[in-house]
């Protein structure tokens, strides 16, 4: 590609040198820095690579920069200034990767809960439709499988075969909604494996940082807000930024569908642009849920399950916009939303009730409700609930396993809000018969620090209760589900959540190999080799 072609969309100032060159890669961290590159210098908090300009230059051929820059006399590498370098990099990732998002439906989903789940609804739906489908987000970057790597830059990524979905290839993610670059390279990615449509997971965080900046949205989705979560140092400053930058996704898109029942809901749309109909332009936002808002209107909430332990699910009816009865085959009242946000815009495209059924039947979703293990006597289930409110709503849809007890192992994280600690602990007391107290990612606080703060939290539900929790603390987490698994009960429900699908448990800034779900099958077949 040559300079000019990646810089046809932005506006710049020529400092030196030939936009006729050719490029042969992108990137803005200065130890991935190869031979011709393009290197766009940012301004860090910590570290500033306008002040390596001059060794920069001696390998790539165009830095891009914000202010001037110190270069030896001699220097022909090419160089451009923009405004600002940091809000252009999602721009120049997609022009290097040849604007992948215009060449298939992208759908985005964001919300406080169910992004996971309601990404992997849509795609599920889309998959049984016939079209070649990738996902972006918690799980990872999903595609079909036999990638052969042809993208610059995917072979710094490992994948493996996703067991979640047949015939598809997995490659981990660190963020739920990756960096610019990574995005736009498993777009591409997804676009010569031949995808038709991307459903992303768009998290508040990727939108303040601007990560999807350029991704042509087709649709979006807003499943709901939650205060108390993701605001602090690290993370939103308040509430209202945090609802902002959700409201960014939707106004990014073309059409969007939007929880109507969420309490929310009128703070939420006062940062929407697009239209709801209700000021005479064209609608561009359609709600769903039971309130008489909605266009798509849910209702008739009911549990199927056959016995005890076996996998419940749900059905609801929709009418409106759309007639139809819907089937699902996870528990929790909050799926029926869930699924209504996929079953919304799988409508929209024209996709039939019996094929969106056929989806929505034939869910698997890795760390997510995912029963790992269930020989009729007791059931191991991971989870990736985190908070108090994902921990409340998993257990009371545990119950409708009908165990006749529910085990809760589960840690809270550290250099996270207290508040998530708190809420955990009295979510766990309270719904659980026996919670089993142990480490998620500690980060860079201890153990005990984290304890104390569950304890808050226990302490509150013992005294709504006004009896004794149940209730142990073993720190080492494999240890904890050992122990869980060694002494289940008859129609016991062992559940273990806060990393759901990772494959690490981090501390001290150290991420060591470990999989609740792999380890949880390997206990169960140590402890139960007979099933």
């Amino acid at each position: 590609m040559k300079i000019s072609e990646l810089l046809q969309r932005i506006d710049y100032t020529v400092l030196q040198g030939d936009l006729s060159e050719e490029i042969t890669g992108i990137c803005h961290d200065n130890r991935m820095l190869q031979k011709g590159d393009a290197f766009i210098c940012i301004s860090g908090a910590r570290f500033d690579t306008h002040t390596m300009a001059g060794e920069l230059a001696k390998k790539a051929a165009l830095l891009v920069v914000e202010k001037p820059v110190e270069l030896d006399a001699d220097c022909k590498t090419a160089v451009v200034q923009v405004a600002s370098t940091r809000d252009i990099v999602a721009a120049l990732a997609a022009a290097f990767y040849g604007y992948p998002s215009e060449k298939v439906v992208c759908i985005g989903i964001t919300g406080s809960k169910g992004k996971t789940t309601c990404t992997h609804m849509m795609a599920d739906i889309l998959r049984a439709a016939g079209y070649l489908t990738g996902t972006i987000g918690t799980n990872g970057a999903i595609m079909p499988a036999g990638c052969d790597h042809a993208v610059w830059g995917s072979d710094k990524y490992s994948c493996a075969p996703c067991n979640e979905t047949p015939g598809y290839d997995c490659y981990e993610l660190n963020n739920t909604t990756p960096d610019p670059m990574e995005l736009q390279m498993y777009l591409a990615m997804m676009v010569k494996a031949g995808c038709t449509h991307v459903v992303l997971e768009v998290s508040s965080q990727g939108m303040k940082q601007k990560r999807v900046a350029t991704v042509d949205f087709a649709y979006a989705v807003w499943t709901n807000i939650e205060t108390g979560d993701h605001i602090g140092p690290n993370e939103h400053k308040d509430f209202e930024e945090y609802l902002y930058c959700k409201a960014m996704l939707l106004n990014q898109s073309r059409r969007a569908y939007v929880n109507c029942d969420d309490r929310h809901l009128d703070a939420f749309m006062k940062y929407v642009t697009l239209s709801d109909g209700s000021d005479g332009r064209t609608k561009q936002v359609f709600y769903y849920g039971e309130g008489e808002k909605a266009d798509y209107r849910i209702g008739n909430l009911k549990k199927s399950q056959n016995g005890v332990l076996e996998a419940p699910g749900i059905e609801f009816t929709m009418s409106g916009a759309l007639d139809a009865d819907i089937r699902v085959n996870l528990p929790g009242d909050f799926n029926m939303y869930n699924a209504a946000a996929a079953v919304a815009i799988a409508h929209d495209m024209g996709i039939s009730t019996d094929i969106i059924n056929k989806g929505l039947t034939h869910l698997r979703i890795r760390g997510r409700f995912d029963i790992v293990f269930n020989n009729g006597h007791f059931a191991v289930c991971v989870d990736f609930a985190h908070n108090g409110y994902s921990t409340r709503n998993h257990l009371e849809a545990l119950r409708e396993y009908h165990p006749k007890r529910i085990v809760c192992v589960f840690g809270a994280d550290g250099n996270r809000s207290k508040y998530r600690r708190y809420e955990m602990g009295e979510a766990s007391a309270l719904l659980a018969d026996l919670s089993i107290v142990t480490a998620g990612h500690n980060r860079y606080e201890t153990f005990d620090q984290i304890f104390a703060d569950i304890k808050i939290g226990i302490d509150k539900a013992q005294k709504e209760k006004a009896e004794p929790v149940s209730y142990l603390v073993i720190p080492n987490r494999k240890e904890a589900i050992r122990y869980a698994i060694e002494h289940a009960q008859e129609g016991d429900m062992i559940t273990i959540l806060g990393l759901g699908h990772e494959s690490y448990q981090e501390e001290n800034g150290v991420k060591t190999p470990h999989s609740d779900i792999q380890f949880a099958a390997q206990c169960c077949k140590e402890c139960y080799p007979q099933g």
